[in-house]
């Protein structure tokens, strides 16, 4: 599946390029895969280079899928990967994408419906804590592509990465950690000139560049010799010296600059030698922008109508889309318009998708844009977002964050109510998708859109959104205290509107902060127990909270025992394994910070067997972390390695990266305890395959390093240590 760039146009230069990107091909068929990135200017060739690399990867047998990221907000997280899996599905068998894809199918199938479609049986995705969720996703995606590629090599081709979502970047980090012994290359395009130190994308390419199979190619303007092979190959005539230095000199070898420019003179006879001279006046170094202009100043104006109200939709749109919106040009004069740009190469018809169009180059639409006025633009957004909205009919809710974006942009002539419910629908589903960056900007954009408005339900409930995504994203970095103060607003609006239920919900969902730290969550969970019966679940539930909330906040470990006391009566009452259980957990919790480890063991083998029973790996690898700790320091080693062991199995079914480097990490310890320095050595490099390279994995290996002698591999260690100062755990 190849991309719908044009690779039958004119390929010149690139030679050492395309050589070594052949041999990264040839690695990754022989399975040591990698990773490379493509990188220079817009309209320098990333694009056209990585389209000729598919075709030789074709030739060789592999197979080749296609994301590209867009810029404009609306798109669904994950974009690029949605494409390229949504591309392989569609083609592929049922059987061999069950076999493939194998349990991750379903967690797949949240963020690609296509797989749901294909695959009617797939079970509900288990609900777990955000970070584990989308460790799972992760998993499953890497998964599913080092399986396809075992029965044929995989080129996957990310474009436009400059442009790309959060939580891509973070599935880009994930699946670089799998590429070294797969048959998978993964090819990224991104503009270096739109990175700062801030750009999410520097960060991801700083992680990158450690990988091992990493390459970095800088692309830079054509040579003059080179020019002139393009110019030939473009307008198919030999130019002389004269043009190729006019055409040089205004582009500076920008591939994309220099055939706009021969194809607009070509179109006015300027290519012979006697007129090269002509074309001198024309400023391209000021941008290719004012090519682009000039070559839309010879459309018709049915063709320039079209495509400026196309360029405001995005760089994607469809026939049915542009319809409503030129009422007064019937379906032949539309046709006629949009068939008059993909001659002229503004357009491009994207494959197997019949009247669904793309812009060729995001300039030519940035072009069609800044001609409009801020006034007509806000008012074509306002008329867009009306026409997709009844286009999309049942099926609106959907499409949330496109609409949410055009009714955002239109916000002077349709208001706020449209930007707040459907930003608050494109939260909730950026939530669901583990894409917590997303969720952030939307619900904050539509906390912006309600200044100054009165609290109501929707406020309540973007507040409530908008601490979920804290949660998951920020609270470790900045603090607690903004996240929790969004679940107070939550709860108190719907506390004072009598909204019992919804007050509950959002006084239960748990955000854990350290001993020591006062938030108020205290006060919230007493105000909470005042809307629930006292002896009902939802109290006793509550009950669990508020007395690991004493504890955290005010170090009342008797008034923490009693709360903990009262919900086991109700627990034991009501036979609720899942509140029993969770208040068994943090009773230990509490007591482990407390030094009291009498009754730790004993009650955490309780939680270790409920947590089995209830099928929550989570609480099991939590517990047992808990446990093993107690029992190696009161010397009980043999139970502790045992522990250790259903520690690991429970973090590998749950596939949590933190659970996963911890198990790994105790495992390795209590295995360096006894003096079992093979075990130990293969548990902490495990630790470190999952998690990164961190200084306390790291330093328990120097220990073994230095206890079997081996000198060489302590001081590689060393330098990770040097090089990796952060935690491994994060």
């Amino acid at each position: 599946m190849t991309s719908s760039g044009q690779t039958s146009r004119i390929f010149v230069g690139r030679q050492r390029e395309m050589g070594e990107l052949r041999a990264a091909l040839d690695e990754s068929i022989a399975g040591r895969g990698g990773l490379a990135m493509l990188v220079g200017e817009p309209g320098i060739g990333k694009t056209r280079t990585a389209q000729e690399l598919a075709s030789y990867a074709e030739g060789r047998g592999a197979q080749v899928l296609w994301g590209r990221c867009y810029e404009e907000e609306g798109a669904p997280p994950y974009w690029p990967w949605v494409q390229a899996i949504r591309d392989y599905v569609q083609l592929a068998e049922p059987d061999r994408i069950r076999v493939e894809m194998g349990p991750g199918a379903a967690d797949i199938a949240v963020i690609v419906p296509n797989v749901g479609v294909k695959l009617t049986d797939l079970p509900t995705p288990p609900d777990l804590e955000p970070e584990q969720a989308r460790f799972r996703l992760f998993d499953s995606i890497a998964t599913f592509f080092k399986n396809s590629a075992r029965s044929q090599p995989l080129v996957l081709v990310l474009d436009d990465l400059h442009w790309a979502d959060e939580s891509s970047l973070l599935l880009l980090r994930f699946m670089a950690q799998q590429l070294q012994d797969s048959c998978i290359l993964v090819v990224g395009c991104y503009r270096d000139v739109e990175l700062s130190r801030q750009h999410p994308l520097s960060d991801t390419l700083a992680q990158l560049s450690r990988e091992q199979g990493f390459q970095r190619h800088l692309l830079r303007g054509l040579n003059r010799e080179e020019t002139g092979q393009l110019v030939e190959g473009t307008a198919g005539i030999r130019p002389g010296p004269t043009v190729v230095d006019t055409v040089f000199d205004h582009t500076d070898g920008n591939p994309y600059f220099m055939t706009e420019v021969v194809r607009l003179l070509a179109s006015q006879g300027e290519l012979e030698e006697s007129g090269a001279t002509g074309s001198q006046g024309l400023r391209i170094p000021e941008g290719v922008r004012e090519v682009i202009g000039r070559r839309l100043n010879r459309l018709s104006s049915d063709c320039n109508r079209v495509l400026t109200t196309a360029s405001v939709i995005g760089r994607e749109f469809r026939l049915n889309q542009l319809t409503p919106l030129l009422d007064a040009l019937s379906e032949d004069q539309m046709l006629e318009a949009l068939e008059e740009a993909l001659e002229a190469r503004l357009i491009e018809e994207m494959p197997q998708a019949p009247g669904r169009y793309q812009f060729a180059h995001r300039l030519a639409q940035e072009t069609l844009l800044q001609e409009l006025s801020l006034t007509r633009r806000v008012r074509l957004h306002a008329r867009i977002a009306v026409m997709l909205e009844e286009l999309y009919g049942e099926g609106a809710e959907s499409r949330a964050g496109e609409l949410a974006y055009h009714f955002a942009q239109a916000e002077t002539v349709t208001g706020t109510e449209k930007i707040v419910r459907y930003s608050l629908l494109a939260g909730e589903q950026a939530l669901a998708a583990y894409a917590f960056q997303e969720a952030l900007t939307y619900f904050e954009s539509a906390l912006a859109a309600k200044e100054d408005q009165p609290t109501d339900a929707d406020t309540a409930a973007l507040y409530f959104g908008l601490f979920r995504a804290q949660a998951a994203t920020r609270a470790r970095q900045v603090g607690y205290e903004e996240p929790v103060e969004n679940q107070r607003r939550a709860f108190d609006y719907y506390f004072q509107a009598g909204d019992a239920d919804a007050a509950v919900a959002v006084a239960q969902f748990s955000i854990n902060p350290p001993p020591g730290i006062d938030l108020g969550r205290t006060n919230l969970m007493s105000l909470a127990l005042t809307l629930v019966a006292t002896d009902s679940l939802d109290a006793g539930f509550l009950l669990a909270e508020f007395g690991a909330c004493l504890f955290r906040e005010s170090s009342d470990y008797e008034g923490a025992k009693e709360a903990f006391a009262q919900a086991l009566v109700i627990a034991e009452r009501e036979q609720d394994l899942l509140l029993e259980m969770r208040t068994q957990f943090f009773a230990n919790e509490i007591d482990m910070w407390n030094l009291q480890w009498q009754d730790v063991p004993e009650r955490g083998r309780r939680v270790i067997e409920l947590a089995q029973l209830l099928d929550d790996p989570r609480t099991e690898a939590l517990a047992s972390f808990e446990m093993i700790k107690v029992l190696a320091a009161i010397g009980e080693i043999a139970e502790a390695q045992r522990i250790s062991e259903s520690m690991l199995a429970a973090a590998e079914k749950l596939r949590d990266v933190s659970s996963l480097v911890f198990s790994f990490w105790t495992n390795g310890t209590l295995c360096r305890s006894v003096g079992d320095w093979e075990d130990a050595s293969a548990f902490l490099e495990r630790g470190l395959e999952v998690g990164r390279s961190g200084p306390l994995l790291l330093s328990d290996l120097l220990v073994v390093d230095h206890q079997t002698g081996d000198l060489d591999q302590g001081k590689a260690h060393v330098v990770q240590i040097q090089d990796n100062p952060a935690s491994g755990f994060s």
